[in-house]
C-alpha cells in the first residue's frame, strides 16, 4: 500500500517551504468548528426590522395557503 504522504525532498524547494509554512500555521491556528447553526449565522436581534420581516413572511405564507 502506497503512502499518501509525499517526501518533501522530492518537491521543488520553494513549494516544500510553502507547504511547511502552511502546516505550521495550521498547527498554530487549528480550525475551530462551530457546533450549531446559531453560532454560524447568529440569531436575529428582535428589532423593528426583524419583526417586520417576520410579519411579511407570515403574510406571504398565509397568501400561499389561500392559493392552494
Amino acid at each position: 500500500m502506497a503512502s499518501s504522504v509525499m517526501k518533501t525532498a522530492t518537491l521543488d524547494p520553494d513549494f516544500a517551504k510553502l507547504l511547511r509554512e502552511i502546516q505550521a500555521r495550521n498547527a498554530r491556528n487549528p480550525l475551530k468548528i462551530k457546533p450549531n447553526w446559531e453560532e454560524i449565522i447568529g440569531t436575529s436581534r428582535g428589532d423593528e426590522i426583524d419583526r417586520e420581516a417576520a410579519r411579511l413572511g407570515e403574510e406571504w405564507r398565509r397568501s400561499e395557503r389561500l392559493e392552494e
